[in-house]
């Protein structure tokens, strides 16, 4: 009887895996909403620990300090981002199709308001992350699945050979980092799904008669 008292003490006071990585969730989950509203300066532990309903105590235990804390709220939002991509449809046929509909959901992940907010976080506070900022894993898995649909529209003659790598980051480039650096400095050009689209058109367009040498869709 003792020992299975002691048992259930030790169960009770060390909770599972499951229940700590559910509780650093809702931590992470909490601060995301905070950094995103009020900047990374404007967010502290103590408001974490509020808006999650831990104790302050908890939230250092996970997370020593709020650059882990931020580190592990950029990790989370591109494990998000490569989740959406894997859940992508499957377009069969044209491999020119297919890449189109990656970048394009590229873009819109990468326009999410939440997303634009810590990555203007990122940008900005670089003395206080080093002067690097957190950065996604490497090899970065979003690249690599760009980079492989790049090399089947190569391989069906859709776009022009060349280093496929070179031409995935040329694609982020044009296609993604205006918009979102648009976004990140406040601008509303483009603020809505049409002008967000009406931008992707246009320079898919331009760019792919490029890579194709002057061959249209």
């Amino acid at each position: 009887m003792a020992a299975e008292s002691k048992n259930m003490v030790g169960r009770i006071g060390r909770p599972s895996k499951a229940d700590q990585d559910m509780a650093a969730e809702r931590i992470i989950v909490a601060a995301t909403e905070l950094f995103a509203s009020k900047g990374f300066a404007g967010t502290s532990m103590e408001q974490v620990a509020s808006r999650c309903g831990a104790g302050k105590d908890t939230v250092y235990r996970r997370f020593p300090s709020k650059v882990a804390l931020f580190e592990a709220v950029v990790s989370r939002a591109h494990k998000q981002a490569i989740a959406k991509l894997e859940k992508l449809p499957l377009i069969h046929g044209n491999p020119l199709e297919r890449l189109n509909s990656l970048v394009l959901e590229l873009l819109h992940v990468n326009m999410e308001p939440e997303l634009i907010a810590l990555k203007r976080i990122t940008f900005s506070e670089t003395v206080v992350f080093e002067k690097k900022g957190p950065i996604p894993p490497q090899p970065d898995p979003i690249m690599a699945k760009l980079t492989e649909a790049v090399v089947e529209a190569q391989e069906a003659g859709a776009i022009s050979a060349g280093d496929a790598t070179a031409i995935a980051h040329h694609l982020i480039h044009c296609m993604v980092a205006l918009p979102t650096t648009a976004a990140m400095m406040g601008s509303n050009e483009f603020d809505s799904r049409q002008t967000i689209e009406a931008h992707f058109d246009r320079t898919w367009h331009w760019l792919i008669n490029g890579l194709s040498g002057g061959k249209t869709r």
